[in-house]
């Protein structure tokens, strides 16, 4: 479950972008329901609702970090907790190995298994 910033940290928040983006080269000036909270390091990857983690974006810079930067991350993060979690791997691709339709033998002939 995602969890939000504080109404206390989103004030704090607010007050030190002083109106503009916090974005990277971005400084627009932020317009009534117009802007986002955004995790620095996203919550699903251990970062938590405080001010250091809170930047102030509007709505194009939220939309292009998350896409850029966040679901990348995230989706790694995922793909890896499942990999030592619960012992998923990806099956090989070489030939003649458990998951190959086909068997060497000792001889070196290959035969279908």
């Amino acid at each position: 479950m995602r969890r939000e910033f504080p109404s206390k940290v989103k004030a704090q928040a607010f007050q030190r972008a002083n109106g503009k983006c916090e974005g990277e080269d971005c400084g627009a000036r932020l317009a009534v329901g117009k802007f986002h909270y955004d995790h620095d390091l996203p919550d699903e990857l251990g970062g938590e609702p405080t001010l250091e983690n809170c930047r102030v974006l509007c709505v194009a810079c939220h939309k292009q970090k998350t896409r850029a930067l966040d679901m990348p991350r995230i989706a790694k993060g995922r793909r890896i907790r499942q990999k030592l979690v619960m012992g998923i791997k990806k099956p090989s691709r070489l030939p003649c190995s458990r998951n190959s339709r086909f068997k060497k033998k000792i001889n070196g002939e290959v035969v279908f298994r």
